[in-house]
């Protein structure tokens, strides 16, 4: 008996310390999606009372997977949108010594939503990463999706980025949400 307890308590003491993390839905002011099993949502914060952003990443050390979701609560050009990103990607301290090529940005669809599209490459401390942004209206909000990887990693991260894709919805008749975190 004494045996059967200790095995139940190994186990279930092994499966708390796991590093197993199942797919979570996220959904705010209309903005949803899942993560997927294996990734892992890292950030949620409100961006000066006039937006929010969540972000997920691929579990693992140096895992080359994230996706990031913002949005602010107000019509802004598309363009100058995702100029913003772009100057605040670049300002970031690792991108000061990064070597950085945008595309610039085209008319696309994203899961059947008009948006902008923008493809960039970069090298980050000496890995060679890949990014996707889309950004487009949602309602009253502006939003801006960002798919980034590492090009070593891209199969690792097509699984969790297309379910990530399958399942983002954005409902344009859903108010804002006053959330503290």
């Amino acid at each position: 008996m004494k045996y059967r307890l200790f095995i139940l308590i190994l186990a279930l003491f092994l499966n708390g310390c796991s590093n197993h993390f199942p797919e979570t839905p996220f959904n705010l002011d209309g903005i949803s999606f899942i993560s997927p099993e294996g990734w892992k949502i890292t950030d949620r914060k409100m961006v000066k009372q006039s937006g929010f952003n969540v972000s997920c990443q691929r579990k693992g050390y140096g895992s080359g997977g994230i996706f990031i979701a913002s949005w602010i609560n107000a019509i802004v050009p598309l363009d100058e949108y995702m100029k913003k990103y772009r100057e605040e990607f670049e300002k970031n301290v690792l991108m000061k010594t990064a070597t950085v090529n945008f595309d610039e940005p085209v008319d696309s669809v994203f899961n059947s939503i008009p948006c902008i599209a923008s493809t960039y490459s970069a090298k980050i401390l000496r890995v060679k990463t890949h990014g996707e942004v889309y950004s487009f209206y949602c309602g009253s909000k502006t939003v801006m999706l960002v798919f980034q990887e590492s090009i070593d990693e891209s199969e690792k991260n097509k699984a969790g980025f297309d379910k990530i894709k399958s399942t983002f919805r954005c409902r344009s008749d859903v108010g804002l949400s006053v959330v503290r975190y």
